[in-house]
């Protein structure tokens, strides 16, 4: 394994910072054990900083690397060229713009100093040039495997709001903009559990289109179930408070706090698709949930925290189960 030795003597470059105020005067030892190379300053009077730090850059063979000073501490450089036909040592004090202090260089190293000055200017913009951090991490959604599958819209329809998607593919007096959702009914949230309601009279006493009939005759696509309650749906829009915490699992949604319960739609491609009713599941669904409930967990992270949720249609009123989805 080959052995080398050189030391190169430092002149003092800039005046300041030495800790009598003379010249400053030291010199730098180099040693190389096969490609390791160790450094040892000894540096006479140099004074102490605690604002800013001193570093050594060390040259050989067109390789510049760069140190922090630690006193007279002995500094290793692993996988450093060979120093045999000489080496250059510049001492630099650091704070904002580096100042070079002394410089010192034998055999065939530079003369001057500047070539090693650079070496910090570019080690100091590596330090500035932080990386973008990672993107947040894509979480999923919760798994609800009772739940029917919703098909989200794409970019575009999501960036519209949902009652301007609707309105624009609507646009008739029954789901206008400004009439567009419906909610609780009358105040108590516990009668969206009763199911489609009779359509056999309307509320001035007419007879009922043909399409608001038995549920299973209802034609799709045309939001007759939606339409009967689209009223009471808005005044609950309107009267009860916005909750949100059924959007992770639905991101196309809109809910309200309707007293004991949550009352929202859920749309597919802007249109509604879904008129639900949800509670915090607590052991069993209640009675009224029994035959239609099917549990949402309100969280990637647990099975037990979750919500009773019933899935009706916006078309016909019927009620989505388990075998439906």
């Amino acid at each position: 394994m080959s052995y080398e030795k050189r030391v190169c003597v430092l002149k003092q470059i800039k005046k300041g910072f030495s800790a009598d105020g003379g010249a400053l005067s030291g010199a730098v030892y180099a040693e190389r054990l096969g490609t390791e190379l160790t450094v040892t300053p000894k540096i006479l009077g140099i004074a102490p900083v605690k604002d800013g730090r001193y570093a050594l850059a060390v040259y050989a063979e067109g390789e510049t690397a760069v140190l922090e000073l630690k006193g007279n501490a002995p500094l290793k450089l692993g996988d450093f060229p060979s120093i045999k036909a000489g080496f250059a040592a510049l001492l630099v004090f650091l704070r904002g713009e580096p100042e070079p202090v002394a410089y010192g260089s034998c055999g065939v190293a530079p003369r001057e100093h500047t070539a090693l000055l650079a070496a910090f200017t570019r080690a100091e913009k590596r330090k500035k040039e932080v990386p973008p951090p990672p993107p947040p991490p894509e979480f999923p959604l919760p798994f609800a495997p009772n739940a029917p599958v919703v098909t989200p819209p794409g970019k575009e329809e999501e960036a519209r709001p949902f009652r301007e998607q609707a309105s624009a593919k609507y646009d008739d007096e029954a789901i206008a903009a400004e009439n567009y959702f419906g909610g609780a009914f009358d105040g108590d949230a516990a009668a969206l559990h009763a199911g489609p309601r009779d359509e056999t009279a309307q509320a001035d006493g007419a007879s009922a289109d043909a399409d608001d009939g038995d549920v299973l005759f209802r034609p799709r696509g045309t939001l007759t179930y939606y339409r009967t309650v689209c009223e009471k749906l808005q005044d609950a829009f309107r009267r009860f408070p916005k909750d949100d915490r059924l959007k992770a699992v639905f991101p196309q949604s809109e809910w309200v706090q309707a007293e004991s319960a949550l009352l929202g739609v859920i749309y597919k491609e802007g249109i509604p698709q879904f008129l639900c009713v949800a509670v915090p599941a607590q052991g069993d669904p209640p009675a009224e949930m029994k035959e239609h409930g099917c549990f949402v967990p309100a969280s990637p992270y647990s099975e037990e925290e979750g919500f009773w949720v019933v899935f009706q249609s916006a078309d016909s009123g019927e009620y989505v189960t388990i075998s439906d989805s």
